[in-house]
């Protein structure tokens, strides 16, 4: 304010009288006929005549001879007379006399009357400076002296030129948004001449700048309020994009987008569809390019964890490629240096191509955050002359190469969906700290590629100071400790719109030896490259036992297929089996079971076909949690069964059942696709599944985790109690056949209750185990279908006897001989030969029956 108010009184002075005489009164004087009539002026000031009459007009002045009488006779040159005689002059003497004027009245005695005054006058005896002061005449013949425009600073009254402002006036850009501030002393803050757009509602200036012994760096005015933003950009999302307001359009993107902080995931789609249709418009102008640059700049600011949800991310690196050779058409270059990304579109003369062409990315020295250490970061590009050979190929006659550079801060606009191509299987992680150099020939239908090895393009970048390159370090992984070992890969950017997973790149590229703090890289085309950080395990997965585990799981899966299709097929053809209530769970679960691994067959590896993938990711995950689940419905039933003593039917169980085993699974499927749509659900990977992140964790393995919790402790129970009882026979023959039998329905209880995730969730730890764990889970899941099979089906005697009486031109009456698990889980035995022995647990509430024929013993929990 106080800046201000300064001013304001200085452009006051400008006006305000700095030298003049003060006020300048008319005097009258008068001299008799034959006399002279003398004036005079002091202070350097002049004469200036007003009035002037040589003759007679009052009876009283100078009396003479006639004159007494009234008369009005004046000499009609009296005035010109004596302003000739006197004007401008400090002193004059006239004669009043009729040789002077003539004589206008005949033998009447005359004067001369003269009324005057002393004034200054500018150009003559004004006293103004000229070098610092203007004159002014005024009406009373008085003088202004005042300051001119340069000089508007009065020091005791004399004007002075004012100190040249701290901060000239300036044309800067932020975020790609043209910011204009007037000349401002130190200690003030400028406002910006441009306002924030008349549909923010707000008047104010678009930023702010304060000006201390230079200036500093602008701040943007927030024009919009977050619900007005998201708003503004679904609006600048459906405007259809011309020639005729592309400008304003990007000028609003680039705006609005500034606005990082207040920015939804939605308005940064909003912002990507934007800035697609301001692209496809091909505006090559400058004004246009700005904003493309400047949008590429702000969403670069936004939040990492934004950037890796949002699967459209990677379009903008593509778009600001395409703008920088659209701008390429304006034959001259183009260069714009943000905070996050430097572009230059050049026009190289070709004689320059004959040697390496180099470009330092504009950020040299640049400090870059990471965890732990603060460095200096920078990169830079070398074109080889054989780029030369193949654009000659295509344009001959151009004397000129267009080439655009870009430097990118980060590798925030490049996310992967999967590691990098080829990454063995021992890879933990992989991520950048570098700069991302791209170089691009700006020809249509030109790709540079395939260069030879003794002349392909050098990059070199600032090695990562974060991490020691080859250091085997013990490093905590998802709770476990592992030795891991780090590498620096030189790669490149491949991405083809969205076709397949976007991802890094080490095809055509190869490290080349270096000394110092620098990672020097060879590569045979042009597109963006930079330096990939890459932990591995030092215990790694060979590619042979990698390919074994799928071998076992895919013939696993197409066994438990054929086995569980026979199952739902009996289930519903033979009546018998039909009717009972255990079978309506076995069916449920054989249904979710096949559903789970024919989605698993024919999905998983759908990772190239972005939607396709997505469709297969929740079908997985909707079987997979419904077979665990329905698994949960049979653990029910057995502990009620057994421990309980519910022989009979449980009421409304399979109702129940259907709606909590199917339903539940179907919501969270649902929730996951609609909601989840993140990196960590699409196909951004070789394998169509939930990756890490929350929907796996907490949308599946926690799911999963509790179910398998609940049923690992029926399993104890059950197998306790069954396993428990005292064996009564004497007979070492019956003792043996007991055993196996309990040992089978505790394998039968196993494959029930889903105990093969037990396998699944140990594998999770690393531990010298760990490999094992793996190949169990793999066998025991895969064929978990494949073993209810057998004992739902082959060993079933019930379906046995159907098959045989379908099949048979006579039916055996000992047709039931062999023993299995009847139905759900036991089969109670065909009595043969003799009454069985009967032993008893808690009154009884299953029976243990011998088949003296040595073939099986039963554990009947039917009731």
């Amino acid at each position: 304010m106080e800046g201000r108010l300064q001013r304001l009184v200085r452009l006051s002075l400008v006006i305000i009288l700095v030298t003049g005489p003060g006020c300048s009164s008319q005097e009258t004087k008068i001299a008799c006929e034959d006399a002279n009539l003398d004036l005079s002026c002091e202070n350097e000031r002049v004469l200036k005549i007003h009035e002037a009459a040589y003759g007679r007009t009052d009876t009283t002045i100078c009396p003479g001879p006639n004159s007494e009488e009234p008369r009005n006779c004046t000499a009609t040159n009296s005035l010109s007379k004596v302003q000739e005689e006197c004007d401008n002059k400090p002193s004059c003497s006239v004669p009043a006399t009729n040789n002077m004027f003539g004589d206008p009245c005949k033998n009447v005695y005359k004067y001369l009357e003269v009324v005057y005054s002393c004034v200054y006058i500018c150009g003559f005896n004004d006293n103004c400076d000229q070098a610092t002061q203007v004159c002014i005449d005024g009406d009373d013949g008085n003088v202004t002296c005042a300051c001119t425009v340069a000089h508007q600073v009065i020091v005791n009254g004399v004007c002075k030129e004012p100190p040249s402002p701290s901060c000239p006036a300036d044309v800067t850009h932020i975020s790609g948004i043209k910011l204009t501030f007037p000349a401002s002393e130190t200690g003030d803050t400028a406002n910006s001449i441009e306002s924030c757009p008349e549909e923010s509602g707000q008047s104010n200036s678009l930023a702010t700048r304060y000006c201390g012994e230079s200036w500093e760096e602008p701040v943007l005015i927030q024009c919009y309020d977050e619900e007005s933003l998201d708003t503004q950009l679904e609006e600048l999302a459906q405007t259809n994009v011309t020639d005729e307001n592309v400008a304003e359009v990007a000028g609003m993107l680039v705006l609005t987008s500034s606005q990082t902080g207040d920015i939804s995931p939605e308005g940064l789609d909003n912002i990507i569809t934007t800035l697609d249709s301001v692209v496809a418009v091909e505006d090559p102008s400058e004004e246009v390019t700005d904003s493309v640059v400047g949008v590429a700049n702000n969403v670069m600011a936004l939040d990492g964890t934004m950037l890796a949800d949002t699967p459209d991310v990677n379009e903008v690196v593509s778009l600001l490629e395409t703008q920088l050779g659209i701008v390429q058409q304006l034959d001259q270059n183009y260069t714009e240096i943000l905070p996050n990304v430097g572009t230059s579109a050049l026009h190289i003369e070709r004689s320059a191509l004959t040697a390496p062409v180099e470009y330092n990315d504009p950020f040299m020295g640049a400090p870059v955050s990471n965890e732990e250490n603060v460095t200096a970061a920078w990169s830079s590009i070398s074109l080889p002359p054989s780029i030369l050979d193949i654009v000659v190929t295509v344009d001959p006659n151009s004397s000129t190469v267009p080439v655009s550079f870009i430097t990118y801060l980060d590798a925030g606009l490049f996310q992967p969906g999967s590691q990098s191509e080829g990454a063995p299987s021992n890879v933990i992680s992989e991520y950048t700290e570098s700069q991302v150099i791209a170089a691009n020939v700006d020809i249509e239908n030109l790709k540079i590629k395939d260069l030879p090895s003794n002349s392909s393009v050098i990059t070199r970048f600032s090695k990562p100071v974060s991490v020691e390159e080859g250091n085997s370090t013990n490093t905590t992984i998802e709770g476990n400790s592992t030795n891991t070992t780090i590498e620096f890969l030189c790669v490149f950017w491949s991405y083809n719109g969205g076709e397949s997973p976007a991802r890094w790149s080490q095809d055509g590229c190869r490290r080349l030896p270096s000394d110092g703090d620098e990672v020097v890289c060879s590569c045979d085309h042009l597109t963006s490259f930079t330096v990939l950080i890459r932990v591995s395990d030092d215990h790694p997965i060979s590619e042979r036992f990698q390919l074994a585990l799928d071998i076992i799981t895919m013939i696993g899966c197409v066994l438990s297929i054929i086995g569980l299709s026979f199952c739902v097929v009996a289930m519903l053809l033979i009546r018998s089996v039909r009717k009972k209530q255990q079978t309506h769970l076995h069916f449920n679960l054989c249904l979710a079971l096949l559903g789970f691994y024919l989605s698993f067959l024919l999905g998983v590896d759908q990772f190239d076909q972005s939607v396709l993938c997505r469709v297969m990711t929740s079908l997985i995950y909707f079987f997979c949690l419904s077979s665990v689940a329905w698994m949960a419905v049979e653990g029910f039933y057995i502990y009620m069964l057994i421990w309980k003593y519910k022989q009979s039917s449980i009421t409304h169980l399979v109702a129940v059942a259907v709606l909590l085993a199917w339903g539940l699974p179907l919501v969270g499927a649902i929730l996951v696709y609609v909601l989840d749509q993140s990196h960590d659900y699409v196909a951004e990977a070789d394998y169509c599944f939930l990756h890490p992140g929350p929907a796996l964790y907490y949308g599946f393995l926690l799911e999963v985790f509790v179910l398998f919790l609940y049923n690992f402790v029926i399993f104890i129970l059950v197998t306790y109690r069954v396993n428990s009882r005292k064996i009564r026979f004497s007979n070492k023959k019956d003792k043996r056949q007991e055993m196996v039998t309990r040992i089978k329905s505790t394998f039968l209880f196993w494959v029930i209750l889903g105990m093969a995730w037990l396998f699944g969730f140990l594998a999770t730890f690393h531990s010298p185990l760990t490999l094992a764990f793996q190949v169990l889970f793999c066998i025991c899941l895969s064929l978990q279908g494949f073993f209810m099979f057998y004992m739902l089906f082959v060993q079933n005697p019930e379906i046995k006897k159907e098959i045989k009486s379908a099949t048979s031109k006579y039916s055996s009456s000992n047709s039931s001989s062999g023993g299995a698990v009847d139905n759900a889980y036991t089969s109670r035995a065909q009595s043969v030969s003799h009454t069985p022995k009967e032993s008893t647990v808690d009154n009884a509430t299953y029976d243990m029956e011998v088949n003296p024929v040595g073939e099986h013993i039963y554990y009947n929990v039917n009731g």
